[in-house]
């Protein structure tokens, strides 16, 4: 099979727009929670923990009657979907015909677990792996209700292929199969690899958590109270995951295909896993192991979930650190935990690190804990890299569950 490149980013955090703002903000040591009004730390107020919160992006919404009528039904998470979705396209490029649109497709990452869907997925997810089927035919054969796959996986998801002009599969990655991200583009990179698609757009919104499911999560593993210096991921005295919000989109494809369109390839996505596992070291190791082994090579930085829950930063220092001995960053002590999209967001993160070759400090951080072991975490300020510098590792974890994933991308010459 030929390299996988990715050849378009779009991506809305709290921020700003792209990129370049959060990785300004990180190496200036500038961070994004308390910013709604004065004294108002959440968009809960009544709720005591800070969010980097995700303001309505001020980015056109499409012309036309059609998208006239789905802005009627069009929440703030599609909305935010539809914007990313065509800022990474306006980077990838359209497709040149109906017949190229037809072997590109979209993947959504999608936090829904009330759907009615839910009970099939983990079956529907294990005869993908063997069944000869295309998955189009599978989910056709396999789905009760053929009617209601038209909205599946999810609305956004109809919208996002509109608005990138794709015509093939869309489909959505669920619950514990997401990894925050990167089961989603887990997903796409096989329907790529299995020779089902050329293009996949992969596009995730972190939205705002309604207040029972806050509660759950402070109950299950405790919420930062507090973001400020000395609270941060990976901190002897941090208290527990800050909150944010992003929406984000990666285009990869075939680079034998990018190439032929002259599209510009960002990277090379080399390998990408999720796992669950019984335990959520187990589901890192592995995920680490397999990228690690697919790709055959070692990581140059490390880009981590770096949380800032007490278990989850030991969780993942403990199962990554003995694998890759390589500088670690991480943005959520600058733009908290955007969960669905957090994987995706960090990787987009990671590309332009890797392209400057140079890693931004992880926010918030003063004082590692010594618990966790001699992990070389970037501090302070940006690490440069060398520059024969050429990959580099991503991890993400679930809150929730115990599900993980881990990717590996390398400058386009590898």
């Amino acid at each position: 099979m030929d390299k996988v490149a990715i050849t378009g980013i779009g991506m809305i955090s709290s921020a700003g727009i792209g990129t370049e703002p959060v990785l300004g903000a990180m190496t200036s040591g500038t961070h994004f929670f308390n910013r709604q009004a004065e004294k108002k730390r959440s968009l809960h107020p009544k709720f005591p923990w800070p969010e980097a919160s995700l303001e309505q992006p001020d980015v056109p919404w499409p012309a036309g009657a059609a998208w006239a009528d789905i802005k009627k039904y069009a929440n703030q998470a599609a909305h935010q979907a539809v914007a990313v979705s065509r800022m990474a396209m306006e980077v990838s490029g359209a497709a040149a015909s109906d017949q190229a649109a037809l072997r590109c497709g979209a993947v959504v990452a999608s936090g829904s677990r009330t759907d009615e869907l839910s009970p099939l997925i983990g079956k529907l997810g294990a005869m993908a792996q063997t069944d000869p089927r295309p998955l189009a035919k599978l989910l056709y054969d396999e789905v009760p209700d053929y009617s209601y796959l038209r909205g599946i996986p999810c609305q956004s998801g109809q919208f996002i292929c509109l608005a990138a002009g794709f015509l093939g599969s869309n489909v959505a990655v669920y619950g514990e199969a997401g990894a925050s991200g990167l089961g989603s583009l887990a997903f796409a990179l096989r329907l790529v690899q299995s020779g089902e698609l050329d293009r996949v757009i992969v596009t995730a919104v972190g939205i705002p958590l309604p207040p029972p499911m806050l509660v759950a999560f402070d109950r299950h593993d405790p919420l930062g109270l507090e973001a400020r210096p000395g609270r941060g991921p990976f901190d002897v005295n941090r208290g527990g995951t800050l909150l944010g919000h992003a929406a984000v989109a990666v285009v990869i494809e075939r680079d034998d295909i990018a190439k032929e369109r002259g599209a510009p390839r960002l990277a090379n996505l080399l390998a990408c896993e999720a796992v669950n596992a019984t335990g959520r070291n187990i589901a890192l190791d592995m995920a680490t192991r397999m990228v690690l082994e697919q790709s055959a090579r070692q990581p140059d930085f490390w880009w981590a979930h770096g949380a800032g829950s007490i278990a989850m930063d030991l969780t993942e220092c403990e199962a990554v650190h003995p694998l890759v001995k390589a500088p670690a960053t991480s943005s959520k002590g600058t733009i908290g935990n955007t969960f669905e999209s957090a994987g995706l967001v960090d990787l987009a993160l990671a590309v332009e690190a890797l392209k400057s070759k140079q890693v931004p400090p992880i926010g918030l951080l003063e004082t590692p804990d010594p618990a966790l072991g001699d992990v070389d975490f970037v501090m302070k300020k940006a690490r440069q890299l060398r520059a024969t510098s050429n990959a580099a590792l991503i991890t993400a974890l679930d809150p929730r569950v115990a599900s993980a994933g881990a990717a590996i991308i390398a400058d386009i010459g590898e």
